[in-house]
């Protein structure tokens, strides 16, 4: 049994190391690296509204303790790869619905992808067009009892797309400040910082959260777990330029600017990706 354990120990810090050492620059490498990066069932996708299937049968999403204020910092560090926010268990926030139906997926962590312009960064692409910068909310499925366990299984995680798109006329978007101001603090590699007061429906800021694209995909990152449903909501909040600056002065292991961070996009293959439109434009749609 020591043996056993001594060996799984070896594995699992095998897979973490590799997991931790890839570039965004050698994608190609993952697919040695990382089996589960060449198999299908693969993220980020094109997701066209001509394409998918249009429904209103999926419920709404259900956000529960978003708009609470979590009293314990979250911690905010830079990982090399992105700005990743974990989430504090002071109190859960979780989601429910939409296409997870009955199931509590448990808010984890956050991070961002961006560019090197203003022109790309976001992973997803929309209708042919690529945004600033893609925030990505993960969540675990409650039955599964930490992130490692969930990647595991089709059904262990969940997350949420947000598009930010920087309008160069734009005023800094409020909702995103709490993390930008503390960018400053995490410029080096390895170094991390506390965001205090965070509130994770300000994050959204006046999106239409019933309108989601959503598809069985996977982890943007090796080690690539088909894992994930992924709910992408479509309509991108604008940000300003001082604001993605902050993110591209963020520098990586090498000592690099931290930028263009997103993955290639992959073959969505037989998948079928579903839009639910809101319930206001399926109003416009019975005038006509």
């Amino acid at each position: 049994m020591w043996v056993l354990k001594k060996v799984f120990l070896f594995v699992s810090f095998v897979a973490l190391h590799k997991a931790n050492a890839y570039e965004h620059s050698s994608q190609a490498l993952w697919y040695d690296a990382d089996d589960e990066c060449s198999l299908d069932r693969q993220s980020p996708i094109e997701l066209s509204s001509y394409e998918a299937l249009e429904t209103n049968d999926i419920p709404l999403l259900v956000f529960h303790n978003y708009q609470s204020t979590y009293i314990t910092p979250a911690v905010l560090t830079n990982n090399g790869h992105s700005a990743d926010l974990q989430i504090p268990k002071s109190h859960f926030a979780s989601i429910t619905g939409g296409p997870l139906h009955n199931r509590m997926y448990i808010t984890e962590s956050l991070h961002f992808h961006w560019g090197s312009g203003n022109n790309h960064g976001a992973e997803h692409v929309v209708d042919s067009h690529r945004y600033s910068m893609e925030m990505h909310i993960v969540h675990r499925n409650a039955k599964y009892p930490n992130i490692a366990e969930a990647t595991q299984h089709a059904d262990g995680l969940a997350v949420l797309g947000v598009f930010y798109n920087v309008d160069t006329s734009q005023d800094d978007f409020a909702g995103l400040n709490k993390i930008v101001n503390a960018l400053d603090a995490i410029r080096v590699y390895n170094t991390s910082t506390n965001v205090n007061n965070l509130n994770l429906s300000e994050l959204f800021g006046n999106i239409d959260t019933e309108e989601f694209f959503t598809y069985k995909g996977s982890l943007t990152t090796p080690p690539c777990s088909r894992a994930v449903t992924w709910i992408v909501f479509p309509e991108p909040i604008q940000i300003s330029s001082n604001q993605i600056n902050k993110f591209r002065s963020l520098y990586d292991s090498h000592g690099d600017p931290l930028v263009n961070n997103y993955r290639c996009l992959q073959a969505k293959g037989r998948r079928q990706v579903y839009l639910r439109r809101s319930n206001e434009v399926y109003a416009e749609f019975e005038l006509f």
